[in-house]
């Protein structure tokens, strides 16, 4: 994937037709407008990411506060560690791969013992990105696990921007089951303003 510098002039989050994940089977629902608004007490902006020696690859509208850790290569973590939650993106995962497929390797790498898991639901959808990187294909799947005595909330999806349908991009985002509404929302923020440079 082509790289380049700094990216600038992001776009205010516009009101579309996006997937919400909540704590039910996801659905079509609006996105905010405003590119920093609160939503249970999380204030969002724009947060760079994937630095390299030519700048920021890759931007996404996020909490502002949670607390950014590099993973690897194109990869990146947000984590509210007050609230044990957090949202990952791995911006170069496998454009050899439709979101599909991606989705359902997922879905099988899951049901091969992942204690207490509960898959909510699954789907693909296209999105209209905020941020001039084309029509999204977005597949996505919910689902919930034991971890120790919790019962952690999850959602994966895989993310093809300028039209295409490959797994460019994989986001995740994970919590507590009561904070699915809200990880549902940053999840939708995050993949709408999602800018890569190339």
């Amino acid at each position: 994937m082509k790289r380049f510098g700094m990216i600038t002039g992001m776009a205010a989050l516009a009101g579309a037709g996006a997937l919400m994940v909540g704590g039910a089977v996801p659905s079509q629902a609006a996105v905010a407008s405003s590119n920093s608004v609160s939503s249970s007490s999380v204030t969002y902006k724009t947060r760079y990411f994937n630095h390299s020696s030519e700048g920021y690859h890759a931007s996404a509208v996020l909490p502002s506060t949670w607390r950014s850790v590099v993973l690897g290569p194109w990869q990146q973590r947000f984590d509210d560690t007050t609230h044990n939650r957090m949202i990952r993106f791995n911006t170069s995962y496998n454009p050899n791969l439709s979101t599909v497929t991606a989705l359902n390797r997922k879905i099988a790498a899951l049901k091969k013992g992942t204690r207490g898991l509960h898959l909510v639901g699954t789907s693909t959808v296209t999105m209209k990105s905020t941020t001039g990187q084309g029509p999204m294909r977005v597949s996505t799947v919910v689902y919930t696990y034991r971890s120790g005595k919790d019962t952690r909330w999850v959602a994966t999806r895989y993310v093809g921007v300028a039209g295409t349908t490959t797994a460019d991009t994989e986001i995740s985002t994970a919590g507590s089951t009561r904070d699915a509404k809200l990880l549902g929302t940053v999840l939708n923020k995050a993949t709408v303003s999602l800018a890569l440079a190339g």
